[in-house]
């Protein structure tokens, strides 16, 4: 019988402590009977692969995770190689904690992380710079276009992963647009004057200059939020917020065009990643390389389905006018410029980068609702 093979731990330190074995290896103690009938499978080794993220399978990028990710590096791995994958999942917060998936990924409390972006805007500024540009595009396919090209032009965007953080980036998605959830109706810039409005972390920036109060939240807590008055409107992504039902306590959604943004990044520990075979890295580049297309397309299509599910459920949906969402814009201090800044202080091409983005976006059509006069 084949030994098997336990792709694992991975410090934190990328020394490759791991506790990955493979068939040459030289091993101080030969597993059981019981262990190796567990292992082998028709003559194939097995690696155990922990994956994990703060999120649950109910967030479209988690759907997308495990129906496209997982799904296509099992078959592709049973059919072109001689191993097995044995899964180990731990969603929704199981073993990493929303906003701590990069720190568990680096730390080797799992082996594969889906990071959540949006709670990492200080140690992944560059990956979360589209927080900082509202009112940017809301169509999940053209921004997937502008993320791929981006990403390829600039490969900082995927080497801080390596350099400090001890993780191999091997795949992104976008979030579906943001949404407007709120108690009373919302169709303008005026009507949000005093409101409390819930948003996680970098934007609550969208709500600056508007008059209403930040309130830091996140998905988990959001119906509980505005079920309790803690806040009258939420700013979340569409499909988690119906999912959770946010359409009961907040029966008004205002599509205002806010974003679709960078929204996870999937990584494997350094350790774990040196420790795998080389057909096996091959297969999760390539299928991590396919997520982003995967993933945009199925943001598309359950988009609409959600918003037919809101009209169903009697919730009233606005859209936001140009004319609206250009004041709205205009009323934000200049957090673009200010963007820009930080990234040049982070050792990056702030101007050159930022500017790039709306470059690539004007190239599909997509004409700026502000004129941010980067750099100037």
């Amino acid at each position: 019988m084949m030994l098997s093979f336990m792709a694992g731990c991975g410090g934190g330190n990328g020394n490759g402590s791991s506790s990955a074995k493979t068939q040459n290896n030289t091993q101080t103690a030969p597993p059981s009977a019981q262990e190796n009938q567990a292992a082998v499978s028709g003559n194939k080794e097995t690696i155990t692969l922990r994956i994990g993220s703060g999120h649950s399978e109910s967030n479209p990028w988690i759907t997308a995770l495990e129906d496209y990710f997982v799904k296509n590096v099992s078959e592709r791995v049973s059919k072109e190689t001689n191993y097995e994958i044995n899964w180990v999942k731990s969603y929704g917060g199981a073993v990493v904690s929303l906003g701590n998936e990069l720190q568990g990924v680096q730390d080797g409390l799992v082996d594969i992380g889906c990071t959540i972006l949006v709670f990492e805007a200080s140690r992944l500024p560059l990956q979360d710079m589209v927080y900082s540009m509202p009112f940017s595009c809301s169509d999940p396919l053209i921004v997937a276009d502008v993320i791929k090209q981006i990403y390829s032009e600039y490969p900082e965007f995927t080497e801080t992963y390596e350099k400090d953080y001890n993780q191999k980036f091997i795949g992104i998605g976008v979030s579906d647009p943001y949404g407007f959830y709120s108690t009373k109706e919302v169709k303008s810039l005026e009507d949000v004057n005093g409101m409390k409005i819930g948003a996680a972390g970098i934007n609550l920036s969208w709500i600056e200059g508007s008059g209403a109060v930040g309130v830091q939240t996140s998905l988990n807590d959001t119906y509980q939020n505005l079920q309790t008055n803690v806040c009258q409107a939420t700013i979340q992504p569409t499909r988690s917020c119906v999912n959770l039902k946010v359409y009961e306590v907040a029966p008004y959604y205002l599509d205002a065009n806010f974003n679709v943004v960078p929204f996870n990044a999937i990584t494997v520990n350094l350790d774990t990643w040196n420790d795998l075979p080389a057909e096996i890295q091959a297969i999760l580049a390539e299928v991590g390389e396919g997520y982003l297309e995967y993933e945009a397309n199925y943001i598309n299509e359950i988009h609409e389905q959600d918003l037919e599910t809101l009209k169903e459920q009697g919730c009233t949906i606005i859209s936001l006018s140009r004319e609206e969402q250009e004041k709205w814009a205009a009323s934000l201090p200049d957090i673009v410029n200010g963007l820009v800044k930080s990234l040049d202080d982070a050792g990056y091409k702030g101007a050159e980068i930022v500017s790039r983005y709306y470059e690539i976006l004007e190239s599909h059509g997509v004409e700026r609702v502000r004129d941010w006069n980067i750099g100037g």
